[in-house]
This record gives C-alpha cells, structure tokens and sequence, in this order.
C-alpha cells in the first residue's frame, strides 16, 4: 500500500514495558528499546506513529480504550482499519492469541460500529473537533476466516527487515522459517507461493445499505 502511495499510520496501543525475556530488565528500559525498536520499523515503512501509553499485557476493551481509538480514527480519516481479530483465541496448535492482541482488535471493532460515525457517542470528541468518520472498509489480521490475500513473495525480504527491527521480540533466522511457513499455507490455498489473509469487512453510513446491495439480485420486486 505504501509503495502505491497510501498514508499509513500505525497506532501502537500499549507501552510494551512487558517486551522482555529478562526479568531484571528496568521498565523504562524496556520502555524506551520498544519505541525506538517501533520508531525505526516505521520509518523504514513510510509511517506515522501514534502512541497510547497503555500498559503491556493489561489492556482491557475499556470504554476508555474505544474512546481513544475513535478520537485516533477521526482525527486521520482512514478508508481502511487494519486489526486483530477478536475472535480468534487458539491458531496453528501452538500458540494462544495474546490477551492485549483480542482487547485491542474487540476495541476497535467497537469503535468502529456504531461510535466513529455517531456525534452523540463520546461528544465531547466532536465538540473538540473530531467529526464523525466512517472507513471504508474493516480488515482483520490473524482470522481463521479470511476472505481476502495478498501475494507477499516480492516483498518477503521487506517484512523481514521490517522484523529485524524488532530484535528483542524476535530471533530472526526462527522467524523467518515460521513466517515463511505460515506465508506458505496462506497462500497454498490460492495458488501462492507466499500470502497475507484477511478477514474484510466493509463499512458504510448505514449497514442496511450495504447488506441490502449484497443481497439484491435481478427479478426482486423494487419498492
């Protein structure tokens, strides 16, 4: 998307104070070795950070939480809002989906349907000049039901610099079998040797709309 000239912005909702494997490391160490980690990944993407604060490995889908995410979607207007997917809690036999993963994409899922686009929910929001927004379309990451892919073999060697800069997350060489592996069942499906999958909602003023669009076909009586 960025190569096609799409903004990205990227809304990095706790502190990850929780992002090591040393128990004696001092939080604000920890703290500061993260944003710079984020800080670079992103600059080496094209994209915007915005910070929450929240702290790691305790978010909760508070209302306080969905606040902040629709002052976030309002304020950049996006046409489309990439999170993960709630819903999912066990995936590929060895790994429980993180806590702060599904409170964060139940968060934003929330945000997204019905407060973003309604003045009267969080109005001090728009009173400071948050209007109403509406994106366009929902994507989910990490869902067992995807609906749409993406062929990332060209750009494989860029999601793993972009994976380096997370040094202290990751052991490199053994992420890069993994997220190959997964790319690879992602993709196999579709005829890919590697693919992202998504789970895409769309998003409109009025959901009736939308589903009366999906359904409608010829020879249904016209009102």
């Amino acid at each position: 998307m960025v190569s096609k000239g799409a903004k990205v912005y990227l809304c990095i909702v706790t502190d990850g104070d929780k992002g090591t494997h040393d128990d004696n490391d001092p939080k604000e160490r920890v703290i500061a070795r993260r944003r710079e980690e984020q800080t670079r990944a992103a600059a080496m993407l094209g994209a915007e950070v915005i910070w929450l604060g929240y702290e790691d490995g305790m978010v909760q889908p508070t209302l306080e939480l969905r606040k902040d995410l629709v002052r976030v979607i309002r304020q950049v207007r996006p046409h489309i809002v990439l999170t993960h997917d709630p819903t999912v809690w066990f995936r590929h036999g060895a790994y429980i989906n993180h806590p702060d993963h599904r409170a964060v994409g139940q968060a934003a899922v929330e945000a997204l349907y019905p407060a973003v686009k309604k003045a009267g929910i969080f109005p001090e929001l728009a009173a400071a000049g948050f209007a109403p927004h509406v994106p366009e379309e929902l994507w989910l990451a990490g869902t067992d039901e995807p609906n749409r892919f993406f062929d990332i073999a060209p750009v494989f060697e860029q999601k793993m610099a972009l994976l380096a800069c997370h040094a202290s997350q990751f052991p490199l060489e053994k992420a890069r079998v993994v997220f190959w592996r997964l790319a690879e069942e992602a993709g196999r499906p579709q005829g890919l040797a590697a693919a992202e999958s998504f789970r895409v909602i769309r998003l409109g003023p009025r959901t009736v709309d939308l589903l009366a669009a999906q359904f409608s076909s010829p020879g249904e009586p016209e009102e």
